[in-house]
């Protein structure tokens, strides 16, 4: 999906338009220069930009922008951070990604950006390797922390995109490109930051993976066609003795949700355990908003139940109807806490435990829950995302024409 990120400038006598077309920026990472691209285009109106965060075939915006002082501010709404910085002519800007929770700043990564390239990592070369393909990948910083995955690639000249599958979700939209015998790539959505340095030799790529603020870990991933995930309707269960959940919580605006209101009775209700800070989340929720649409007519009731950092409803709750607005969500969403295990234990008592965000529960006319799915493999992974989503319509659609 496309979203434009319109930037309002007012018409401070100081200030510096950028140059319009494509940006290549950098953040200082502890792993080195992690790059990420832009596209500033003259906005609709008089005095606005638009601009496109690109990361492979997506791009996207998360809030509107505005001069502090001579500092242009790009705010990602979404993810409580934002990027600051000063222009030094048209074509270069230089200053901070700031990364905040409820509202105060928890770390701040340099970064600089200048106009004119569509390059990730900077190479004019071909290289002789071709790293498309499936791998079975392995994470780790030390040997009793193992975090398998699946690693997916595609190359066209010496430019890669892909992404990783994991239990928890997938990475999105990562772009690099192969220099040499090294692969690089990297992701930066205002949240997530992931930047990957590895050699390959083989049908093996083997180097080191950086996330975050100051994360580390080994990677060693080999090719294989058969590399696959766990089952993930298995990792997240009820307790034994129940087959249903039941919750009261209370929607941004104060109003009170529960399952067992007239609105769910003999409906296909889907319920969405996310947070608006999640990525993976945004992408399920890109997903289930047009779904909604779509289904409700025919029986189909979707609850969004957000676990949000600050457990003050006043502080979550805008946040909240933010990200439905963003992204024209017409379901019901609620506030359950913070996402804790704690927190868990008291909404969803049922619950055995929680794997990861999302974590997706489908629920039959009866109010029985007929499949609890961890994670979500977004538009990133391809042919992945296809057939979770083609799988899933499917058993909405079972579960629709049941008695």
């Amino acid at each position: 999906m496309r979203l434009l990120l319109l930037l309002l400038f007012p018409l401070f006598a100081f200030a510096q338009k950028p140059a319009f077309g494509p940006w290549r920026g950098e953040l200082s990472h502890l792993g080195g220069p992690l790059p990420f691209n832009f596209i500033i285009q003259k906005g609709n109106k008089s005095g606005q930009l638009t601009i496109n965060l690109q990361n492979g075939s997506e791009k996207f915006n998360l809030g509107d922008s505005y001069f502090r002082g001579d500092s242009l501010i790009i705010p990602f709404d979404l993810y409580d951070s934002e990027l600051s910085c000063a222009m030094n002519g048209q074509t270069k800007m230089s200053g901070f990604w700031t990364k905040k929770r409820n509202g105060k700043a928890i770390f701040r990564i340099p970064f600089s950006a200048t106009a004119g390239s569509t390059q990730r990592f900077l190479t004019s070369k071909q290289s002789k390797i071709n790293v498309t393909g499936k791998y079975s990948a392995d994470f780790w910083a030390d040997e009793t922390n193992h975090s398998p995955g699946v690693l997916i690639l595609n190359q066209k000249g010496n430019q890669v995109t892909g992404s990783v599958l994991k239990p928890t979700g997938d990475y999105r939209f990562l772009q690099g490109n192969v220099i040499a015998d090294s692969l690089f790539l990297s992701y930066f959505d205002g949240s997530g930051v992931y930047l990957f340095k590895t050699k390959v030799t083989g049908n093996q790529i083997e180097g080191k993976f950086f996330s975050g603020l100051a994360g580390k870990r080994n990677m060693l991933a080999t090719k294989d066609a058969k590399a696959s995930l766990p089952d993930l309707k298995k990792l997240t269960y009820l307790k034994p003795g129940f087959d249903r959940v039941s919750f009261t919580l209370p929607t941004p605006d104060g109003r009170s949700i529960s399952l067992s209101d007239a609105r769910y009775q003999n409906k296909v209700v889907i319920i969405e355990l996310m947070g608006s800070w999640c990525p993976n989340c945004l992408d399920e929720s890109r997903f289930l908003a047009p779904f909604y649409r779509k289904y409700q007519s025919k029986g189909v009731e979707v609850i969004g139940m957000a676990f949000e950092y600050s457990p003050d409803i006043a502080v979550s709750g805008p946040k909240i109807a933010n990200f439905k607005k963003k992204i024209g969500i017409d379901y019901e969403m609620v506030f359950a806490g913070t996402p804790s295990d704690e927190t868990i234990a008291q909404v969803l008592p049922m619950l055995h435990k929680i794997n990861g965000y999302p974590t997706t529960f489908i629920i039959d006319k009866k109010g029985i829950v007929r499949e609890i799915h961890t994670g979500f493999s977004g538009p990133g992974t391809g042919v992945y995302y296809t057939d979770w989503t083609q799988e899933f319509e499917k058993t909405i659609q079972t579960l629709l024409n049941e008695k």
